[in-house]
Formats: structure tokens, sequence, C-alpha cells
């Protein structure tokens, strides 16, 4: 847990100095944002007795995108999301809808160049998210059990993602978005419960 605190409180601190620096002398935009999207977990380990399968969820937050060149930018932001998935046991098929809402900081390193009156992009980088709620079969998650002393749920999570879309002009944004997941959020050692999840989002610029 103190590996992904240190994770998160980096992220956030690369985040904040690039805006600063490019803030200087770079042309900026800050805006705002909201998407839809489907996830689901990838499960391993006493996990395999059961299949996750995609929930639809959404997120709304804060935009961030700086001009490093013309052809390369650094895009951010803040997402609150909300996602849903349903946890199914492969034995007899009764099923648990597993929600979840938390925020999420990714960070992409955008190459970019001009199609039409706008700009084309796609892009790749990390992601931290920190969990709020999470809830399956009227249980929170992030409650300590009973019977483990601990919660069933990691709060943090990281990962890596993939971008793409275009820029119409300097007010709006498409793109769609793909996460992958590498914290393990489930506390048993015997199994394994990872992220998943695609996104598309519209994006309006100040």
């Amino acid at each position: 847990m103190k590996r992904n605190v240190v994770t998160f409180i980096i992220a956030v601190g690369a985040l904040i100095f690039s805006a600063q620096l490019s803030a200087q002398d770079k042309p900026v935009s800050i805006g705002f944002k909201a998407g839809t999207s489907l996830s689901n977990y990838r499960l391993g380990g006493d996990m395999n007795g059961f299949k996750s399968k995609m929930g639809i969820g959404g997120s709304v937050g804060g935009f961030l995108k700086y001009d490093l060149s013309p052809n390369f930018a650094l895009q951010s932001g803040v997402d609150v999301y909300y996602k849903s998935s349903k946890l199914e046991s492969k034995a007899d098929e009764s099923s648990d809808k597993f929600k979840s809402i938390g925020v999420e900081i990714p960070l992409y390193g955008i190459i970019q160049g001009n199609v039409g009156s706008g700009k084309a992009f796609v892009g790749a980088g990390p992601y931290v998210g920190y969990g709020l709620y999470a809830k399956s079969d009227g249980l929170n998650l992030f409650k300590e059990n009973s019977g483990t002393g601990e919660p069933a749920m990691s709060r943090f999570d990281y990962g890596v993602g993939g971008i793409i879309g275009y820029d119409f002009n300097k007010k709006w944004q498409i793109n769609a978005s793909y996460q992958f997941g590498l914290a393990d959020l489930h506390k048993a050692k015997a199994g394994s419960m990872k992220s998943h999840g695609a996104a598309i989002g519209i994006v309006h610029k100040f």
C-alpha cells in the first residue's frame, strides 16, 4: 500500500509541476469533460471461479492539455467515475452487481497533427486512481471485514492507458480511451482482481 501511495503522490506532483511549467510559455487548454464507459475486472487465483461481465458507467471532471510543440502535447485532468460490472459464479451462474465510485488522474503523452480544420491525435501514458466507494452483494468492500480484519479491496489503483481523438477547434474535443489496470485490488493473497475498461468522452475547453 505504501508503494501505491508513493506512486499516487509522484503522479499528482508531476501533473502540477508540468502544468505550472507549461503555463509560463506554452499554450494551455483547460475545461470540462464527460464520458461513458464499459468496465470489468481481470480475475485470477481464488477468483477464477467467477467471471466479470462488463457494465456501463460514466465520468465527469476537469481537463488540462498543454502543447509543448505543434506536434506533441501532454493531456491530463481529474475524473470522478462511476463503474459497474457483474461478478458471476461459474458454478451456479448466480451473480452480484459490483458498483464503484472513485477518482482517477490520467497523464498522456500526445502525438498530434493537423487534419482538416482541427487536429487528430493519439497518445499513451499512466494513470492512478483512488476508490471512494465499492459495493457488492450489499457489502462495502472498502470497510474492514469481520472475518479477516481488513477490507476486501484496496482503494489504490494504477495502470497504463491509451487515447485517440480529434480536436475540432479551440473549444471542443472528442476522444476514446482504454485503461489496463496493473494494481491487484483484491486484498486476499490467493486471489487477484485488476481493472480493465474503455470509454468515450467529450471535452469543452475554456
